[in-house]
């Protein structure tokens, strides 16, 4: 009954028509933030462009807050890294035209052992719409093993009671089958463990994340976790996949590097506006795997490149084609329209990495994509 109730329930918050663009604390700063960085960061997503490109975002992760609650039992920043406390950060990133978002966990702690929100939703929804957040990431360290909806949607209650739209991210890892209440409860939910900075963490959670697309819509998306893109961790072709496949999952894209820092190559791909464009479609649907998509397409030893494709508003159509062979360069892969279940037997071509277009009847050819590597590309009416 109460998976029921979570169902009818719409959220109904008005936020995540589209998924969210940011930028997002923990894949590169853990527990070692301060409003220093924020506010550097808050400048950077200006200055390089990145607003201009649909960037808004600035989330908080874990470690944000003291060890403990103040007599009126609120949540409070730490007095040494966020001296001026996080209404200023709010106001300061508002002034700027972006938007400033806030973490905590649906437990008696934070995964990082702070205070958590559990029993104290009301009060924490209250100090945050009067800071001026704008997102909250929920995650699910030290619970009391009540169900996790239940939880979530205490929640997602008091954030609507406050009368300030909020984005509500829930962080359960996949769990409890959040895909199959998620839409009633919150404006996006994690479908799998946290991401690392390693390609077959890319690989492993695609290759989950894609099952569940037909659960996305607009106002209620998988999220696969956030952009490692940047980091270090990953040749520049397995960044381009990671971000392609993450855009055209609909996932909220949240950006895990520092700013301050980035080079000009990495910072090109994430202002890609015809990538971007994949992810903000108003059409809302999210990306799914046509070709090649058994566990060995997926593999270390994959033989045959997959194929991914998003449908887009005005009957366009995005393309994605994944290699995701450790060793071996993938050549000449055709590209068959009746195959990928597209109407027409005529499409304009774009690679989006070239921005060549070609038109092409009936198929066309990719000449080569690189190990670990996804070229992409636009369809449309010739």
């Amino acid at each position: 009954l109460l998976l029921l109730a979570a169902g009818i329930l719409a959220l109904d918050n008005g936020q995540g028509l589209t998924p969210p663009l940011g930028f997002s604390t923990w894949n590169r700063f853990g527990c070692d933030i301060s409003e220093e960085i924020i506010c550097k960061t808050a400048d950077a997503i200006v200055n390089l462009g990145l607003k201009d490109a649909g960037y808004r975002y600035i989330n908080i992760d874990d470690c944000w807050m003291a060890d403990q609650r103040n007599e009126r039992a609120e949540m409070v920043p730490d007095p040494v890294r966020f001296s001026n406390g996080i209404k200023k950060l709010a106001d300061y990133c508002h002034q700027k035209g972006l938007k400033l978002g806030i973490y905590s966990s649906a437990g008696y702690r934070t995964c990082e052992r702070f205070p958590g929100s559990l029993h104290y939703e009301d009060i924490d929804a209250l100090t945050w719409a009067s800071w001026g957040i704008d997102y909250v990431k929920y995650d699910n360290c030290f619970h009391d093993y009540t169900t996790a909806h239940v939880r979530y949607a205490r929640m997602r209650d008091a954030l609507n009671a406050t009368g300030r739209p909020m984005y509500y991210s829930v962080c359960n890892w996949g769990e409890e089958n959040v895909h199959e209440w998620g839409e009633g409860v919150a404006n996006s939910w994690r479908t799998t463990y946290d991401i690392y900075d390693g390609f077959e963490s890319v690989r492993l959670i695609y290759q989950a994340n894609v099952e569940l697309a037909k659960h996305a819509k607009s106002g209620a998306w998988n999220d696969p976790d956030m952009l490692e893109v940047g980091n270090g961790g990953m040749t520049f072709n397995e960044y381009r996949t990671h971000f392609v496949l993450w855009s055209m999952a609909k996932s909220p894209l949240l950006i895990g590097c520092d700013l301050t820092s980035i080079d000009g190559k990495t910072l090109n791909l994430l202002r890609n506006k015809e990538i971007i464009a994949f992810n903000q479609d108003k059409l809302g649907k999210q990306a799914e795997c046509v070709l090649h998509c058994d566990s060995n397409s997926f593999s270390s030893g994959a033989e045959k490149a997959q194929v991914t494709v998003i449908r887009l508003e005005g009957e366009e159509f995005g393309v994605a084609v994944t290699n995701w062979n450790d060793e071996k360069k993938m050549n000449d892969i055709a590209v068959n329209f009746k195959k990928l279940g597209l109407p027409a037997k005529k499409y304009k071509v774009k690679d989006l990495w070239n921005n060549a277009i070609e038109t092409h009847e009936i198929e066309f050819k990719v000449k080569e994509v690189d190990v670990h590597d996804t070229m992409v590309y636009r369809l449309s009416a010739p």
